[in-house]
């Protein structure tokens, strides 16, 4: 296990919940890979195929073999990917998708998913954390919501600083064959260098309204 100056929380099985493979990588990939070097046990479930509409079938399979190949270099376990179709979260039932979060909690200690809170969140975000935030107040667990604007998305809630790998994440990112090497979202997290990364703690008691899901 790699020992970093500022480790994640310690916990002993993590599920993260995003909504399109990349979100995996490269958004969370970092923090994904410090987990797992920790000793958690990391599970992903990634709620849709894609962020560009499916083609066909075999871009579906392109996709979750990608994803797949690129949760090994991270050290997750499995991954799980769903059904739902691009651009459709926001106008699925959020009782669906905290029960499917649910049904692929069993055993987790903690969730993992994407802060959404921002004005210009992509609306497969917004309903993703709003689901997964459901999910561990119902399950009496801890999310962490990763952001890169702590300042505002963190307050009221303590934010935790995490050292993390980006020799990693670089690799997992370019497990992603499907994805155009000209693709800005390649050129917009491969030139990351910070060795950090911020985690918003959202605690949530099994009595307690999810107040935080109705604000995003």
């Amino acid at each position: 296990m790699r020992k970093f100056a500022k480790p994640v929380p310690a916990v002993r099985r993590l599920l993260v919940v995003c909504a399109h493979p990349y979100d995996a990588t490269f958004a969370l990939g970092g923090v994904i890979g410090a987990f797992a070097g920790a000793g958690t046990s990391v599970h992903i479930l990634c709620l849709t195929h894609g962020r560009r509409p499916d083609s066909g079938p075999r871009l579906r399979l392109d996709r979750a073999r990608d994803l797949g190949a690129a949760a090994r270099h991270l050290g997750a376990e499995d991954v799980t990917l769903l059904d739902h179709a691009l651009t459709t979260l926001a106008a699925a039932s959020a009782d669906e998708l905290t029960d499917e979060i649910l049904t692929a909690a069993a055993g987790t200690d903690a969730f993992l998913t994407i802060d959404a809170t921002g004005a210009d969140a992509h609306p497969d975000h917004v309903a993703t954390m709003s689901a997964a935030f459901r999910a561990a107040a119902k399950h009496g667990s801890t999310l962490y919501a990763w952001t890169i604007r702590p300042s505002e998305a963190g307050r009221g809630h303590q934010v935790v600083v995490v050292d993390v790998d980006r020799g990693r994440q670089r690799r997992a990112i370019a497990c992603h064959t499907g994805l155009p090497t000209d693709d800005p979202l390649r050129s917009r997290w491969l030139e990351r260098q910070d060795p950090q990364e911020r985690l918003i703690v959202l605690r949530a008691e099994r009595s307690v309204t999810p107040v935080y899901a109705r604000q995003i």
